[in-house]
């Protein structure tokens, strides 16, 4: 074999096994950022894990593609499929709002009553491998969890308004959350959300800082704070950013063509005329032909909430502006090799949590977006990294907050 020839099947092997799989690269622990607080301090000792090297699954786990395309495909390997109740409101617009509580099935270790109050990722619901995984865990570990489905991502529950969900819209899951609050008064809650779900609950947390009351804390999971930033990277061809934006949009218009006739169809219309208001005017062949979420929202988006423009929209939507208000215990964690959200982008979450008292910003070497697989050699588990990490944590925060009672 000629010399050109071997030395051109090292060069791939070497870019398969070092560039792309990252074989040789060491598990590390999390770079953990906060304000050097006696809280943060005494959190960090209740919830070690934090501080411990997450380990990928072996030969694929270190490299953050194949951990997002897993998790975009797959979701969890083995994902159970526990049993919840569905609930449904009619929201003023005429909306459906649904959402499933499941029940814990092992009692918590403190003997007390807590709920999480779980927003999913952009086009996602509780029926997802990813959310199904962590509903089943949570329940395991003594906690009750109202999952919220976002509006038009069910098959089986149509739109019943012409508007689908958008990226920082909070009215549903505040209808979850004071509904969870009247049916479950003595429990305790804890918010938690993935990827645009983090951006909603952080957004809900922080507009109005009253409701910050009826949390014992926060969990925002693999999100990217700044929807104009997150926007403008994700046209980059750095890492496939625009690859991945692509696949988004073609997730989006797959809902939107299940639910065409609300949106802009015979339904909109009557909807319209039944409220005796002027249809949105759309162009459909725009909105079809769209390749990337920010075309979806100059095209539909931001003309169906009328907003002004998408500038002002991606600015109505993003929860950065907000995040400073929030003085509950919150964990903010980011993949170091997310390609949707570069780590170079996250200045919101690193700089809240040098000021926060209560804060953690966790930015991981590995996991990529919502990955965070772990074990195995080629088959990871099904519980991943993530999900023991949000339940270690919480319940950290309440085994902290005890100790700081017990010490007033």
């Amino acid at each position: 074999m000629e010399t050109w020839v071997i030395l051109s099947l090292t060069a791939v092997i070497y870019i398969i096994v070092v560039k792309f799989l990252g074989l040789i690269e060491r598990a590390e622990s999390p770079e953990i950022y906060h304000a050097n607080s006696t809280f943060v301090h005494r959190l960090l000792e209740a919830c070690p894990m934090l501080k411990e090297p997450y380990v990928p699954t072996f030969l694929w786990g270190k490299s953050g593609h194949l951990q997002t395309a897993t998790y975009a495909k797959v979701g969890r390997f083995n994902a159970p499929r526990p049993v919840g109740e569905r609930f449904s409101y009619i929201m003023p617009d005429g909306a459906t709002c649904t959402f499933d509580v499941f029940e814990p099935t092992a009692s918590h270790p403190s003997g007390e009553d807590y709920t999480l109050c779980v927003v999913p990722g952009i086009a996602n619901n509780s029926e997802k491998a990813y959310i199904r995984t962590f509903v089943d865990y949570a329940q395991s570990n003594g906690f009750r969890l109202a999952v919220l489905n976002h509006l038009g991502s069910l098959p089986n529950v149509p739109l019943t308004s012409p508007r689908i969900f958008t990226y920082g819209d909070t009215e549903e899951y505040s209808v979850m959350v004071d509904h969870m609050r009247e049916k479950f008064p003595h429990s305790a809650f804890i918010s938690v959300g993935f990827s645009m779900g983090a951006n909603i609950i952080v957004k809900y947390l922080g507009e109005e800082p009253r409701r910050q009351n009826m949390f014992l804390c926060g969990v925002s999971v693999c999100q990217g704070y700044d929807i104009t930033k997150a926007t403008d990277v994700l046209h980059e061809w750095e890492n496939c950013r625009r690859l991945y934006n692509f696949m988004m949009a073609q997730n989006m218009l797959m809902q939107i063509r299940r639910n065409s006739s609300m949106l802009f169809g015979d339904q909109a219309r009557a909807y319209w005329r039944s409220r005796n208001k002027e249809p949105i005017t759309y162009n459909v062949d725009k909105i079809m032909n769209s390749t990337s979420l920010v075309h979806l929202d100059e095209h539909l988006t931001h003309k169906m909430i009328r907003s002004r423009s998408c500038e002002d929209f991606y600015k109505e939507c993003s929860c950065a502006s907000h995040i400073k208000k929030i003085h509950l215990p919150m964990l903010l964690l980011n993949a170091g090799d997310d390609h949707l959200i570069p780590k170079r982008h996250n200045l919101t979450p690193h700089e809240y949590a040098k000021e926060a008292p209560n804060a953690l910003y966790v930015l991981t070497k590995h996991g990529g977006h919502l990955g965070f697989f772990e074990g195995g050699l080629l088959v990871p588990n099904t519980v991943s990294w993530m999900d023991k990490a949000v339940i270690s944590y919480t319940n950290a925060v309440i085994e902290t907050r005890k100790l700081s009672q017990a010490d007033m």
